[in-house]
């Protein structure tokens, strides 16, 4: 006997959730309003994120040249104190004529010691040994024509006497002389350096007398080959007599009539000096100015401000140690 079949649902009788899931699977892609809609949102996006990145760009070259024209000022300020604190203007060590508002000519300190002993018209230097009791101290070899300064303590007046360096050489180790400093076990196994004079045989009292050793040294404000400015050093070269070409210490700073590198000379009074100095024993203060800018224009400025290079300055005040 036949089952007879169940009739089919009208579709008038389904119900929401089946109507919705129908309509759902007969509709396939994105329209042309959604698919332009989207577009214009990405590119929105895009936009925001290459704005956002060009900025962080600039900002970090902004930040690039300014800590360089920091370093250039600090490069000097690093250098330029150590030859001139030590300057001794009452015996010369500026030189008259040379000393501007742009340059200055100096006897550079270039070692100092405690004289040792004595052997055969030779001065014998102490050790350079470590730490805060070495009686030594070389910032440069010491060379055949470098002056030698002699501190001597007379009755009336000190002072420091010249020689010229005529010979230079070495000796083993070992104690100092009697009047020489004492030197501790370590020091005594150094090697140290003897130093001949153009002068008659040293007394025996210039055993333990404090020494130093000149070399002239020249700085100026100089245009290189690149078109900037720098702060150079004319290094003495001894054999032949005269300056070596210059060399930059620290820069690029400003030209000169824009104020890049200007000294300033004060006497004990605080008064300034004019320059070109015509007595450079007068001098008890140097101050140092140093102007720079920055290599590219500052580009993260406000609507109100137009792009232009960052400038920066630095000034040294050096107090001369041995102004007598």
């Amino acid at each position: 006997m036949l089952t007879p079949l169940t009739p089919l649902t009208p579709l008038t009788r389904l119900t929401p959730l089946t109507r919705f899931t129908l309509g759902a699977r007969a509709r396939n892609g994105v329209t042309l309003i959604e698919l332009i809609v989207a577009m214009v949102v990405a590119a929105v996006v895009l936009s925001l994120v290459a704005s956002i990145s060009v900025r962080q760009q600039r900002m970090y070259s902004d930040l690039a040249d300014a800590g360089a024209l920091s370093g250039q000022l600090h490069d000097a300020s690093a250098i330029l104190p150590i030859d001139l604190r030590g300057l001794a203007p009452g015996t010369g060590d500026i030189h008259n004529g040379e000393a501007s508002d742009t340059a200055i000519e100096i006897r550079a300190t270039i070692a100092s010691a405690i004289v040792c002993d004595t052997v055969a018209s030779r001065l014998v230097l102490a050790p350079s040994g470590a730490g805060a009791g070495a009686f030594a101290s070389y910032l440069a070899g010491i060379g055949v024509g470098d002056t030698a300064w002699i501190y001597s303590a007379r009755d009336t007046a000190d002072e420091w006497r010249p020689f010229r360096v005529g010979s230079v050489g070495s000796a083993a180790g070992g104690p100092c002389g009697a009047l020489g400093p004492k030197l501790s076990s370590a020091d005594r196994s150094l090697s140290r350096v003897t130093v001949g004079l153009d002068a008659s045989p040293p007394p025996l009292e210039i055993v333990g007398a404090p020494i130093r050793f000149t070399r002239p040294l020249r700085y100026s404000l100089y245009r290189a080959a690149d078109g900037a400015w720098y702060v150079g050093a004319h290094q003495w070269n001894v054999s032949g007599n005269r300056f070596n070409t210059i060399q930059p210490v620290a820069g690029p700073f400003l030209s000169p009539s824009l104020g890049g590198a200007t000294f300033q000379y004060f006497d004990t009074l605080g008064g300034l000096l004019a320059t070109p100095l015509t007595d450079g024993r007068a001098v008890s203060l140097i101050t140092v100015n140093l102007r720079g800018e920055t290599k590219g224009v500052v580009r993260e400025v406000s609507a109100a401000t137009s792009p232009a290079k960052r400038s920066d300055s630095l000034s040294l005040v050096v107090l001369l140690h041995n102004r007598r």
